[in-house]
């Protein structure tokens, strides 16, 4: 085998393994990020509502996951607006009246 061929074969065997251990490594700190959330939860430093953020801020995560946590997440970030509105026997009487339909 002539020295340049040679070469050449152990450039492409290191750019396989270079592409193969940043793979890996991309695969252990998203191991290692998912350990870090789940023993928060355990510990109770993290509840529902900050995982599912979590979930649907991780771009790594796909987008009908992202879509789900967003959803169920939507109803505990953004309060619901109620109004409550009492109207007295004399006020509803009132008003009946007035448009002809009360006494």
């Amino acid at each position: 085998m002539q020295t340049q061929e040679l070469l050449d074969r152990y450039e492409y065997t290191t750019k396989l393994q270079r592409t193969e251990i940043a793979r890996l490594r991309a695969v252990v700190e998203r191991q290692e990020e998912e350990l870090t959330q789940l023993l928060a939860w355990i510990s109770g430093d993290s509840d529902a509502l900050v995982t599912l953020q979590r979930i649907y801020m991780d771009p790594r995560t796909s987008t009908t996951d992202r879509i789900k946590a967003a959803g169920q997440a939507v109803a505990d970030e953004r309060t619901k607006l109620t109004m409550q509105l009492r109207v007295g026997p004399s006020v509803l009487s009132e008003r009946l009246r007035k448009i002809g339909i009360g006494r």
